[in-house]
């Protein structure tokens, strides 16, 4: 075992230290960190929902969350998993029924706006914001596009994890319904092969799908769109342990034979290389097959998104693993790009007819043309640590720290994922000048959570929590002192490196082994307990030391304005009568805020060595913030 001693805030361990650090480096941007962004920045008071950050507001995207989301579920305490409902039931609150429009107000604006379109039943959407939804990819000419077929596929699969992991029956039985809608709203698309035929613009990424496009007529028509059949079957599998949960085993049957027909229809989008097309036209034509000389590209949405759902065989994972290793040109950062080379299918792309390089109205290397977006690199994150490929992992996540060290968690990473200029931020070539010189945004969050959460995999069912070692080889001893949340129990998590026989134990207590993971039936963890899960394969298992992380207001503040000082004291004396446990939470998130944005004043800026540090970046990363706690502090309207 190795001598090198790790001791963290929020982990413990011995091996690698680059590696342990970034892992406690990434919790950092869970809690109240006062030298990196931290998630509390997205928090807004008007509708007590996360936001996507940045420029955009209050809104809320499934595509630009689901990476994010997908690792978050398990990290997230009460009142954190509060909000994140929240800011899903923006989407279950307004979904499609055939009557209402976007507007929450039902007047439709005069104007030609994407907020006036009545959407089928079930249908969710790309955004919801204080008082409307889109239904449609709002980006270039929704007009033409199909319904956002994949991001609900998307939204249905997030509200399962939600539901799995907190195990709320009464919550179960709320949902399953609106879930139910959504399901059968995708299901009207399948077609004779048992694949879903849709339009344009409903990937979930952007509006990067056209299509099919007809030469002889010059038309746009549907196409099997690969991501809605990869989303839809991870949703299917969720949905039916959730039926399970519920007692309704008809129901479970049915949607059991739906994720079937499922699976037996996906290997018709496999090239004959053992990965993903992006889509394949009515004809049988394949649009993204790397090195084609037309839809010629790799596209690595669905490709990653496939084996981070755990609905292929361990030689597709790998065959698909081993075509983007292949594929020199989709990871020149190290961070995965949306496709390589060129998108030449786009929508634009057919009524142009256009098919060269950075002929989209964008470069290429941008946007959804071969930009990083931070939502599927959570997921990838997950492919490559079930996998095993540490060294990927590694990278991808350590360039995503590298920018939000310096308060840039662009979305999307520009340039092929160099972001050498990032045109979101209006910036200059040589970086002398930048209108947006700080970014925070709920897409690179993603890289985050999911490096947590694929340490140790963690699925569950009907019938409890399944945990599969992921540890870094570096690593011999990894201690983690932040829970996992499973059923409103607590869980902190060892694993210990070795060659002898892998034994867990749940506080003391022998824990069996299920399918080659580690198995806890829910029956045996008690919601508000808290218990220490170990995993030990040394040949002469010794003691797994746990320091549970337990943050505490301290009472330094000395360097925050009167303003914030008052917000302080007045949350320091309501929270000595508070009864509300939520509420209870909030209000020390408020002083644990207020002190990070005291320690950030004291602390140097000293991370600039992607962009230049100057006094304005300086005040705009104080005033995240500031506003974070104000934010946080008028949100307490909502508790007790």
């Amino acid at each position: 075992m190795s001598d090198n001693i790790y001791t963290g805030h929020h982990i413990s361990g011995r091996g690698d230290g680059k590696w342990l650090e970034l892992i406690d480096r990434s919790f950092d941007m869970l809690r109240s960190s006062p030298d990196l962004p931290n998630l509390k920045m997205l928090y807004k008071s008007a509708t007590d929902m996360f936001s996507e950050g940045f420029i955009w507001g209050t809104g809320w995207w499934i595509q630009n969350s689901y990476g994010f989301t997908l690792g978050a579920v398990p990290l997230l305490g009460p009142l954190w998993s509060r909000i994140l409902q929240n800011s899903y039931d923006g989407f279950w609150k307004r979904i499609g029924d055939g009557k209402r429009i976007g507007y929450d107000s039902g007047v439709p604006s005069k104007d030609r706006d994407v907020r006036n379109l009545c959407a089928p039943d079930g249908s969710l959407g790309d955004c919801v914001s204080e008082d409307a939804i889109i239904y449609r990819q709002g980006d270039g000419d929704w007009s033409s596009y199909d319904w956002f077929y994949e991001a609900t596929a998307a939204g249905v699969v997030m509200e399962a994890e939600i539901l799995l992991f907190s195990r709320d029956l009464s919550e179960i039985r709320k949902y399953l319904p609106l879930m139910k809608r959504s399901l059968d709203f995708i299901e009207k698309t399948r077609a004779e092969n048992g694949l879903f035929l849709v339009g344009p613009g409903c990937d979930l990424l952007a509006p990067s799908y056209g299509g099919s496009y007809d030469e002889k007529t010059d038309t746009v028509g549907k196409g099997y769109l690969t991501g809605v059949a990869v989303t839809y079957t991870s949703a299917l599998k969720r949905y039916v342990e959730l039926l399970k949960m519920a007692g309704d085993t008809e129901s479970a049957s049915e949607y059991q034979a739906r994720y079937e027909r499922n699976i037996e229809a996906l290997p018709q989008l496999l090239t004959d290389k053992g990965y993903f097309c992006k889509s394949m036209d009515p004809d049988g034509t394949m649009h993204g097959v790397y090195g084609a000389e037309r839809y010629g590209y790799l596209c690595s949405v669905p490709n990653v998104d496939a084996v981070a759902a755990g609905i292929l065989s361990r030689e597709t994972e790998e065959s698909v693993y081993q075509a983007i290793a292949a594929a020199d040109g989709i990871r020149p950062a190290g961070v995965i790009c949306n496709n390589y080379p060129h998108l030449d299918d786009t929508l634009m792309s057919y009524r142009n007819h256009t098919a060269g390089e950075h002929s989209l109205g964008w470069r290429s290397g941008d946007w959804v043309d071969g930009g990083c977006w931070g939502t599927v690199e959570g997921r990838a994150l997950l492919a490559y640590l079930k996998l095993g490929k540490y060294d990927d992992a590694y990278r991808s996540a350590a360039w995503y720290m590298k920018w939000a060290e310096e308060y840039r968690m662009d979305a999307p990473l520009s340039q092929w994922g160099n972001n050498t200029n990032n045109p979101w931020q209006k910036e200059s070539d040589d970086h002398s000048e930048c209108q947006r010189p700080v970014a925070v945004m709920i897409d690179n969050f993603a890289s985050v959570t999911c490096l947590i959460r694929g340490l140790f995999e963690y699925r569950a069912d009907a019938d409890g929590l399944y945990i599969i070692p992921h540890i870094p080889d570096g690593i011999d001893e990894y201690i983690q002192n932040e829970p996992v949340w499973f059923g409103g129990c607590a869980i902190y998590a060892g694993y210990r490196r070795g060659s002898g026989m892998t034994r867990a134990s749940l506080t003391g207590r022998p824990v069996q082994m299920r399918d080659g993971a580690v198995f806890i039936p829910a029956k045996e963890l008690e919601r508000g307990g808290r218990t220490y899960l170990r995993i030990d394969s040394s040949d002469e298992p010794l003691p797994m030391m746990f320091t549970p992380v337990c943050e505490r207001p301290s009472g330094n503040i000395r360097r925050l304005p009167d303003e914030m000082k008052e917000i302080y004291r007045g949350c320091r004396k309501r929270l000595q009568s508070e009864k509300d446990p939520l509420a209870a939470m909030q209000l020390t998130e408020i002083m644990l805020s207020c002190e990070a944005a005291n320690e950030r004043r004291r602390l140097p800026f000293e991370r600039h060595e992607l962009r230049p540090m100057t006094d304005e970046k300086k005040e705009i990363i104080i005033g995240a913030y500031d506003g974070a706690v104000k934010e946080l502090y008028k949100g307490l309207k909502y508790r007790g």
